[in-house]
């Protein structure tokens, strides 16, 4: 399992060779190893993210981890400019999200528009780590550069919910609004210089709660503006009694949720508290949540603004699927982790029977079947005992009797049962079971 960053090693100091070895800290602060176990649920989400993603057109960008500062900068505003990694020397850092270096590329690149791309790699931030947060994880984005039209959002909300249900979480709970609609409500409260500090604090709704969010508002704004705000953003109703609302602060932005609403056949939800915290957002904004008691682990927008800042101003909007929650999810729900691909150990009687170990495995892999052979030359029973501790469900052992008839002795580790079959009918047993 992977280990918790700057954990120390509890060894005292020793000798190796007459070489003094210390305690030292495994990783760097806000990161940590995935062992193995935790690194096959990370890969199979992926790998399914990944193959929605083609599903619907988008195509793979691969960009370096360091960009120049001065790039990371033009995207970054103050907050995000104090989690940037600087290289030694000063003139580059690291990555902090995949959409600056999209958009470099992008503006550089003439490319057929729409630009449909996906992106799902590491980046880094210099913060300070918590629970279940870290300075180093994985984004999964796609991204559609060259399209106004609000159906990109509603293929970006499409292939959000395929997402869920490929994971089996059947009712996720998909919010929209406007970035126009909330500059209308700012405008009409005149929240002026504040708005922007106020746009952060209802960001934060899911991290310190409703509670929290009133209080700071209420410093920020005073206890009248900040509840005049508040009923706004938390009226209820259905969605149509929701778009009339935003209506009287933006039509423009009502309009564009209605028609998103239009292009999806399934149940999303308008929640004017919505806001996305990030200052380049332009138009929609949208969060999807698991469940009620679940974060977001999606989310996304409109920023038809950002490229322009790179030299080649294109419309652009994008959603990003939180890899490190869902991964955390899909783990918790497991009954069993896994440990290993393998399907089959090849085991040998003694050691002169190696070399037809593999061959048979070799056999066995051109069909298709995982498989390993005992590379610490043991004992059979340990060899048994190192398949016991991987999980790996068949045994076929090799003896003398075996190579002469060109067989092996499958063992069901499950259920114990074994018998003497030829290499294909072993094949054809382990692929059945």
């Amino acid at each position: 399992m992977g280990c918790l960053a700057g954990e120390y090693l509890k060894a005292p100091d020793f000798l190796i060779y007459g070489v003094k070895v210390i305690p030292m800290k495994l990783t760097p602060k806000g990161m940590r190893d995935i062992g193995p176990e935790d690194m096959f649920v990370r890969e199979e989400a992926i790998e399914t993210i990944r193959s929605i993603f083609r599903s619907y057109g988008y195509r793979p960008l691969e960009t370096p981890a360091m960009e120049y500062l001065e790039t990371l900068r033009a995207k970054a505003g103050q907050e995000v400019d104090k989690q940037i990694f600087l290289i030694e020397g000063g003139e580059y850092g690291l990555r902090f999200d995949l959409t600056v270096p999209l958009a470099r590329y992008a503006a550089a690149t003439d490319a057929p528009k729409p630009f449909k791309r996906y992106a799902i790699d590491v980046v880094w931030r210099k913060e300070e780590p918590q629970r279940g947060r870290f300075r180093e994880f994985y984004q999964a984005d796609v991204d559609i550069i060259g399209s106004s039209s609000m159906r990109s959002e509603a293929e970006l909300l499409s292939l959000a919910r395929d997402v869920c249900l490929a994971f089996s979480f059947d009712k996720p709970k998909i919010m929209i609004n406007n970035r126009k609609i909330l500059e209308g409500i700012a405008t009409e409260l005149e929240l002026g210089k504040d708005k922007e500090e106020v746009f952060r604090v209802l960001d934060k709704l899911d991290k310190i709660g409703p509670g929290e969010v009133e209080k700071l508002l209420k410093q920020i704004l005073g206890d009248k503006k900040a509840g005049k705000l508040l009923e706004i953003i938390n009226a209820k109703g259905d969605n149509k009694k929701k778009l009339a609302l935003a209506t009287k602060f933006s039509a423009e932005g009502a309009k564009e949720l209605e028609e998103i609403l239009s292009f999806c056949d399934f149940p999303v939800e308008v929640d004017l508290f919505l806001v996305r915290g990030l200052g380049y957002y332009t138009g929609p904004v949208f969060e999807i949540k698991l469940s009620e008691g679940i974060g977001t682990v999606m989310a996304g927008g409109r920023y038809d603004n950002l490229l322009g800042v790179y030299g080649q101003p294109s419309p652009a909007t994008g959603i990003s699927v939180g890899i490190e929650r869902l991964v955390t999810l899909l783990s918790e729900r497991k009954k069993a982790a896994k440990k290993t691909d393998s399907l089959v150990l090849i085991a040998c009687i003694k050691p002169e029977f190696y070399k037809a170990a593999l061959s048979i495995a070799s056999e066995f892999r051109k069909a298709g079947i995982a498989c390993e052979t005992d590379l610490n030359d043991r004992n059979i029973r340990k060899q048994f005992d190192y398949a016991n501790a991987l999980g790996i469900p068949f045994v076929a052992v090799i003896g003398e009797r075996e190579a002469k008839s060109k067989s092996v002795t499958l063992r069901d580790m499950a259920s114990g049962k074994e018998g003497v079959l030829p290499i294909g009918a072993a094949i054809a047993e382990v692929k059945g079971g």
